[in-house]
């Protein structure tokens, strides 16, 4: 790439800054950087351009403040582009010194702007952090929520897994922007984003290059972090239905350029849409993994980061495969699998975590990023909630490291932390033995097929199932949903930490726990009925597994508590029906 020479300031400017070298009219905003290439000695710098004339970048390794003559690098934009409403300006700084910080401040005809600063990624094997998410969407609230995370934890990178506004329009990118500002912290550090496009970004398939610059007009491209201790490649889900004839040549790139780093200690795609969703209503990636699951997995891809859905998950690792044991084309291999994390759920409208899988790790449903620390021993990935926000205590350069203090995490079953390499021996991996049965799967419930007459019998329940201990419903007769419900007692609330529910359904379920509905899994949005079905069929040995699912303890009380359920078939014809729970605290 051509290396423009330093600009110089005209000499009415230049007397202008010295006068007034803390003049800032606010003529630059909306900041952010990409990178295009080496992140170790580069970096774009990205503004919209609201007013004055002759804007260029004034930067140094050392920090001058807002006093722009100080600055002995200047660089003029090497690419404008008018778009969604904004006039976007891109600098693209090259040959700068690895892990080195870097202030800078746009000057123009009418002044100097924010004093900023940003820091290159190491030429070697350096640990760093990062974060991972996506799914802002237009919702403004959870979305500065994040924001003011990403500020506070102060990775290298932030990688965003599209679906950044609702409709990509230009008032939503303006705002989007504006609250993107939220991430720079106290100090003015500022952080690249890593781009990826999501179906909401319309039918532009460049908008990510008109906005982020990036280095691939269709939006694929690999980066490598701190000497090769990770790349990260980038793949356009959304090309497959909107521009196909592009899907080829993205698939031959990713064919050959994974191969060309096999040395890289961490490797980790990305791309938008999943290829198994954890959403039932969400359709299957079928042509996602015909493309990618074998080629990521011969090429000891470690991390693959989905968005799209608006839930929490991570799975154990997988591999692709289609024999005996596997569950929707993947099945769990501790050795030498990969691990799927997502689903996005920076600020988009949640949706259920209804769709586990036996390879599923754990799930759930809230507004949330990773936030991931890399190293050349291991990767430790948390999930990191937008609760609490306010209260979080700032990391500093110094700490990088260190859990921020009153930050809230995702604790699951199944432990805070997700380490790679995996090792479910590993002592941040809880096990369900730390828990306290309150009730166990095989006991009494009553059930009934109108909610007017109940009666009792013993659990797994249903019909043709060879699993089902008592048959609730004469031979030939096969109803859509059945009820249940159990009552039992708790002491005192407050001394329960964590609530599970072990589930067995066949097909849907909905629970209910003292009136409140707490899990809705493979069922439809809305009120349910008894005629209502499921989404889809369960595999009849997926099915006749308990899934262990969190629940809210808030929902609890003192004394007896309740818990009803219904079960749905996902056709009119189905042959079998089945259900179990069990219920498990932590105190």
């Amino acid at each position: 790439m051509k290396v423009h020479a330093h600009s110089t300031l005209h000499p009415v400017r230049i007397g202008l800054l010295f006068l007034l070298p803390s003049l800032a009219l606010g003529e630059a905003g909306f900041y952010r950087l990409s990178w295009r290439g080496d992140p170790s000695t580069s970096m774009v710098i990205g503004w919209n351009q609201i007013s004055g004339s002759n804007p260029e970048v004034c930067y140094d390794t050392v920090d001058h403040g807002k006093k722009a003559i100080a600055y002995p690098g200047r660089r003029v934009p090497d690419r404008v582009v008018e778009y969604r409403g904004m006039n976007n300006h891109f600098v693209r700084l090259e040959n700068l010194e690895p892990d080195t910080a870097y202030y800078f401040v746009v000057c123009d005809s009418e002044g100097v702007g924010r004093r900023l600063w940003f820091r290159t990624a190491s030429a070697t094997p350096k640990p760093f952090t990062c974060i991972i998410g996506g799914d802002s969407r237009s919702n403004p609230e959870p979305r500065r929520e994040g924001n003011k995370l990403v500020a506070k934890l102060r990775p290298l990178f932030v990688l965003f897994g599209g679906d950044y506004t609702g409709s990509g329009q230009s008032d939503q990118w303006k705002e989007w922007f504006e609250d993107w500002q939220l991430t720079i912290s106290e100090d003015g550090r500022i952080y690249p984003i890593i781009a990826t496009h999501g179906n909401h970004e319309s039918f532009d398939m460049q908008m990510m290059e008109k906005l982020f610059d990036t280095p691939h007009p269709d939006q694929y491209y690999s980066l490598g972090i701190a000497g090769e201790l990770m790349r990260i490649w980038v793949l356009n889900s959304e090309l497959e239905y909107k521009c196909p004839d592009k899907v080829p040549e993205q698939q031959a790139w990713i064919e050959s350029d994974l191969p060309r780093h096999s040395d890289t200690q961490w490797k980790l795609a990305t791309y938008h849409c999943p290829m198994r969703a954890h959403t039932a209503h969400k359709p299957e990636g079928k042509s996602r993994i015909a493309a990618w699951a074998r080629l990521f997995y011969n090429n000891g891809v470690d991390l693959v980061a989905e968005s799209d859905t608006h839930m929490v998950k991570r799975t154990y690792p997988v591999r692709p495969f289609d024999g005996k044991g596997s569950y929707e084309s993947f099945i769990r291999d501790d050795e030498a699998g990969m691990v799927f994390i997502g689903e996005g759920s920076w600020g988009a409208p949640m949706r259920a975590a209804n769709d586990d899988k036996p390879w599923t790790m754990a799930s759930d449903s809230f507004h949330q990023f990773k936030w991931i620390q890399v190293s050349s021993k291991e990767m430790l990935i948390r999930t990191v909630k937008f609760e609490n926000v306010d209260a979080v205590v700032p990391l500093t350069e110094d700490n990088l490291f260190q859990e921020p203090e009153n930050m809230v995490f995702w604790k699951p079953e199944t432990g805070k932390i997700l380490r790679l390499p995996f090792d479910v021996a590993h002592s941040t991996y809880a096990t369900s033995s730390e828990a306290r049965v309150l009730f166990g799967l095989g006991g009494e419930w009553e059930w009934s097929l109108d909610g007017q007459s109940w009666a009792t019998a013993t659990a797994p329940l249903g019909y043709g199932d060879n699993h089902v201990r008592t048959s609730v419903v004469p031979d030939g007769t096969e109803p859509r949903s059945i009820l249940f419900r159990k009552t039992f007692p708790v002491g005192d609330p407050a001394l329960v930490s964590r609530l599970f529910f072990d589930l067995l359904a066949d097909d849907g379920c909905v629970v209910k726990l003292n009136g409140a509905e707490v899990i809705r899994r493979n069922m439809p949005n809305g009120e349910i009925l008894t005629e209502t079905l499921a989404l889809k069929r369960v595999a009849a040995w997926w099915g006749n597994k308990a899934v262990s699912l969190p629940v809210d303890p808030k929902f609890l009380k003192k004394g007896v508590n309740t818990i009803e359920a219904s079960v749905h078939q996902h056709s009119p014809g189905s042959s079998d029906l089945i259900f179990d729970l069990a219920v498990r605290v932590k105190e």
